[in-house]
């Protein structure tokens, strides 16, 4: 198996001068390393509260019925992705209205930004009250948003009610009111591997 950089290396034409191919490599491996960026390297979880509460979201859930038992119909699977640096949702797989999340340690903390069916993608941060149980989160901005009167999802909430059982609450916001709230109940039918 050949490494990004072994693959650089036998890319250089072999009639260059053997300094030519040692710089090459050189601007590779350093160029290598500044894609990986920032803390990329190992994101500390104590340093970001709320990642291993999301990473441990790792699997299949379902939407659940009235009686509280799982049914057929897949809401949301959670994915660790990017070494451990970030966790990506998507809710309501193969739907029209599929929509992504991504969980990511940012310069605030536990941030996600959310790439709405609504075809704008909000910012939030983990509030600084949250627990690993109920993690809370609040737009601060994001693309497609050039005000808080453009609709967006405002505020999020996974509420953990057991190791395999959430409740995702989840408000929409026009012209800064809250014009609709989405509340799941789901219960993870297949954790990652």
């Amino acid at each position: 198996m050949h490494s990004a950089a072994s693959s650089l290396w036998t890319r250089v034409p072999r009639r260059l001068a053997c300094p030519t191919r040692a710089a090459a490599l050189c601007l590779a491996l350093t160029l290598l390393g500044a894609c990986a960026g920032p803390g990329q390297a190992g994101v500390d979880a104590a340093a970001a509260p709320g990642l291993e509460a999301i990473q441990a979201l790792e699997g299949t859930w379902v939407r659940c019925d009235e009686e509280g038992a799982p049914t057929s119909v897949v809401t949301n699977v959670f994915r660790v992705t990017a070494g451990g640096s970030a966790v990506s949702e998507v809710v309501f797989p193969g739907a029209p209205e599929e929509m992504l999340t991504v969980y990511v340690v940012g310069s605030k903390g536990l941030e996600l930004t959310h790439y709405c069916a609504a075809r704008n993608a909000p910012r939030m941060v983990l509030d600084p009250d949250s627990t690993p149980e109920d993690l809370r989160f609040t737009c601060t901005g994001g693309v497609g948003l050039d005000d808080h009167a453009t609709g967006h999802m405002h505020t999020g909430r996974l509420l953990r009610l057991g190791p395999d059982r959430m409740r995702t609450e989840w408000a929409y916001q026009e012209d800064g009111e809250v014009t609709f709230t989405g509340i799941f109940d789901i219960v993870r039918v297949e954790a990652a591997p």
